[in-house]
């Protein structure tokens, strides 16, 4: 059955570190925490620079939402410049990382991946693309901008996610020209 995520019931937390908040949207399993997962996917507000989270043998695919864009500074020399909304970021959890906000607070959308244990592929679809999505192992949906309808029943308003388990299919249709959606697809990684 085809599992919609609504923004409202996102789990509220505090980063790992303490110095931020985040909403947790999905994991496996589904009651982790914000260290024990297999895989997890989360918003995260950065309201000023701040250093990240430190995630052992985790990898991390980040992407901008909102704001006016950030730096992220690895190991206090490498510089990856993330200036562009709904651009996937790849990078290693377990670096020093820090983040330096550029004119005022942004938004983020993480997915967490359990090194060794589970790969996955993040891509941005609009109206253009193929939205009937089916689903080999696990697949998670996150409506970036704009509302979808689900051929299957329901709505995913901006901000909604939705998770597809094996063999399940879900076909997208945006309410408007400018809509974009997030699918990162899961598969384990032996």
């Amino acid at each position: 059955m085809v599992k919609i995520l609504k923004a409202e019931d996102y789990r509220e937390g505090r980063w790992l570190n303490g110095l931020g908040l985040s909403w947790d949207i999905a994991a496996t399993p589904p009651d982790a925490d914000a260290q024990h997962f297999e895989w997890r996917m989360a918003l995260a507000r950065i309201d000023s620079s701040v250093a990240f989270s430190y995630y052992h043998n985790v990898d991390r695919i980040f992407m901008l939402i909102e704001g006016h864009g950030l730096d992220l500074v690895f190991d206090d020399r490498e510089l990856m410049k993330v200036d562009q909304p709904f651009l996937p970021h790849e990078f290693p959890g377990d670096v020093k990382t820090d983040c330096v906000v550029h004119n005022g607070p942004c938004r983020a959308l993480n997915l967490f991946i359990r090194r060794g244990a589970w790969k996955a592929s993040v891509r941005v679809m609009g109206p253009a693309s193929n939205l009937n999505i089916m689903s080999a192992h696990t697949t998670l949906a996150f409506a970036l901008r704009g509302c979808f309808t689900l051929a299957e029943g329901g709505t995913l308003n901006s901000g909604d996610a939705l998770q597809l388990s094996p063999g399940e299919t879900a076909q997208f249709e945006p309410q408007s020209e400018d809509a974009l959606l997030y699918v990162a697809v899961l598969t384990p990684a032996r």
